[in-house]
């Protein structure tokens, strides 16, 4: 079997780099995990990824028109290529959906809501001597 690598490139490239930010997001995670509760440390690393996304595809834009980086006209998204677009968006989309579902998660369980949510701060209490 032989794989036309040149159709996937052409037609399925916004695949592959929705695939990579959700690696990216994995791996940064796993890192946040250290640090941070679950939830917390996945939604770091979503942000993340879509960050580094973002990043990649102006500076791809930089470079294609032989801007100067770091250059504030490169933010102008309207300005990108089909091919930035269609490389940023997906993956903007996707992370975005994953965002607002961890970012309004709610437990099932109490025991499982109770490690996801912080808890009240101590107060010190005081006796009457």
């Amino acid at each position: 079997m032989n794989l036309n690598w040149q159709y996937i490139q052409d037609n399925f490239d916004w695949l592959g780099h929705i695939v990579e930010a959700l690696c990216i997001a994995a791996v940064v995670t796993a890192l946040g995990l250290v640090l941070f509760k679950r939830r917390i440390a996945l939604i770091i690393g979503l942000a993340f990824a879509s960050g580094h996304f973002h990043g990649r595809e102006k500076r791809d834009f930089e470079v294609s028109v032989h801007m100067r980086p770091p250059h504030l006209r490169a933010y102008e998204i309207w300005n990108w290529s089909w091919d930035q677009a269609t490389d940023f968006w997906p993956v903007a989309a996707v992370i975005l959906i994953l965002l607002v579902i961890a970012v309004r998660y709610k437990a099932a369980s109490p025991s499982a809501e109770h490690r996801l949510t912080p808890r009240p701060p101590q107060t010190a209490h005081r006796t009457n001597e």
